[in-house]
């Protein structure tokens, strides 16, 4: 009886590990200095030289590897390897493996005929002239290399999400456009638009609308209604990679538009 009990219980644990593993499948995951990156959306890809390359993308962030083979075991990341590790970060500063730094990609386990591969990765990134990362504990399951569509421009083409009179607002497209020294973000839903206007110099900061060069309006059915107050929050800007990242709040006097969110190409 006892017996039984037992292997009753390993069938329970086992039946509960593979649930645990499928409903993160696929992923890949690590920590970027003392920061959770999780993917929302993980791709990867067989390449035409046998080699593979897996990328765990989320709103602001991208990470990618290049691994030179699917053979199980080490490859080695830095001069005189053929593996790649990459980071790009919410301002589109790309970061790679430092010459003088270890680090590696582990595959642990794959499917070669299914087409997926699981593994681990370590490295200390570095932006020349700019900064050093650690990324650590990176971790990747049963990601296929099937399905290519690797991203190889910024990490995200542009987003736009709010609240509209406490109703979600996801921006099914966004654009992103330098004019006459002002960046025009618009975030199209149906036929309705959220409009963002900053200056192209913009900085960091807070800025109370309304304030010159700044401004924020709603379209709804051909009928626009500008932002009476609020507030346009500039995270950053970066006017060499021609990105920037913006959270908005604004009242038009018939819309209330809540807890706002850019980022865009520009």
């Amino acid at each position: 009886m006892k017996r039984i009990f037992l292997l009753l219980f390993a069938a329970i644990l086992a039946f509960s590990s593979c649930e645990n593993l499928e409903d993160n499948s696929p992923a890949l995951q690590g920590v970027i200095d003392s920061i959770f990156f999780k993917a929302s959306d993980v791709r990867g890809q067989q390449n035409e030289n046998g080699s593979f390359t897996l990328q765990g993308i989320n709103q602001d962030e991208k990470l990618t590897l290049t691994i030179n083979s699917g053979q199980l075991g080490v490859h080695p990341l830095g001069e005189g390897h053929p593996s790649l590790a990459t980071y790009e970060d919410a301002g589109g500063n790309e970061y790679t493996r430092a010459p003088l730094e270890e680090g590696q990609i582990e595959i642990t386990d794959r499917c070669i005929s299914c087409g997926w591969l699981t593994g681990t990765f370590r490295f200390t990134g570095i932006n020349p002239g700019i900064d050093t990362i650690n990324v650590r504990k990176g971790f990747f399951f049963e990601v296929s290399f099937l399905d290519g569509n690797i991203d190889t421009g910024g990490s995200s083409a542009g987003y736009l999400t709010a609240d509209v009179n406490d109703d979600p607002y996801n921006a099914s497209s966004v654009t992103g456009e330098l004019v006459s020294g002002s960046i025009i973000i618009n975030g199209f839903l149906d036929s309705r638009i959220i409009t963002i206007k900053v200056p192209a110099n913009s900085v960091s900061g807070n800025y109370i609308l309304p304030i010159t060069g700044f401004s924020a309006s709603y379209t709804n059915n051909d009928e626009t209604t500008e932002a009476i107050s609020g507030i346009i929050t500039v995270n950053f800007n970066n006017t060499d990679t021609r990105k920037i990242l913006i959270f908005f709040n604004f009242d038009t006097g018939t819309d209330l538009i809540t807890v706002g969110r850019t980022r865009v190409d520009y």
